[in-house]
């Protein structure tokens, strides 16, 4: 994706059919690879059936995970009708997005109801290589501190999302909103009403005719 981003033309924005395209591609190995190593290393019997526990589990959690994106995207959204920052970011079609969301937590599940979908090379070898960078020493467990800290974040979006059901309010809209009320600035002698050249005169003839 990023290869593909520097042939852009700069100052043109970004075309929304190849952004989409880009992240449809994206979610699909996310989702494949996220399934097969659900059923290679957590399933109850590797490979041929998956608990209905890490089922359950691994559904809410992508499903927390895309939503979380499709929030910061609807913020990004938001900036870019700015026109300051329109240049870095894409607006959105809300129900693109959604469908988007959608679909992936329905292939999530149906790969994981149907492990076979995701038994190909190229999803094999994402996953083996995953696991890889579990079992090194090191690297592993810095691996393993950043998923606590994303573990963490999983939940409090879901406490997020139960508070926002509880109020009622639509769960795919970002909690943060941004506001750009910007008017152009005039300065004080802009602000002056105009004389077309003529200066203020006042007779004073007849006062000093008195004195």
């Amino acid at each position: 994706m990023l290869v593909i981003r520097m042939f852009r033309t700069p100052g043109k924005p970004a075309n929304q059919a190849l952004d989409y395209t880009l992240r449809i591609v994206k979610y699909f190995l996310l989702v494949s690879v996220t399934a097969n190593y659900i059923a290679k290393f957590q399933g109850s019997d590797p490979g041929t059936n998956i608990g209905l526990t890490n089922m359950i589990v691994g559904t809410i959690v992508m499903a927390l995970y895309l939503l979380g994106k499709l929030q910061n995207r609807a913020v990004l959204s938001q900036l870019a009708q700015h026109p300051i920052f329109s240049r870095f970011a894409n607006a959105i079609d809300p129900k693109v997005e959604r469908f988007l969301l959608l679909g992936s937590v329905a292939y999530f599940v149906a790969c994981l109801l149907y492990p076979q979908m995701v038994d190909n090379v190229l999803v094999n070898w994402f996953t083996d290589s995953i696991q890889n960078i579990y079992d090194t020493p090191i690297i592993g467990w810095v691996f393993m501190i950043i998923a606590f800290f994303f573990l963490i974040n999983i939940i409090m979006r879901a406490a997020n999302v139960i508070g926002r059901l509880l109020n009622g309010q639509p769960i795919t809209n970002p909690t943060v909103k941004t506001n750009f009320n910007y008017r152009e600035r005039r300065f004080p002698e802009e602000d002056a009403p105009k004389n077309d050249g003529f200066s203020e005169y006042e007779d004073v003839t007849d006062e000093e005719e008195n004195k």
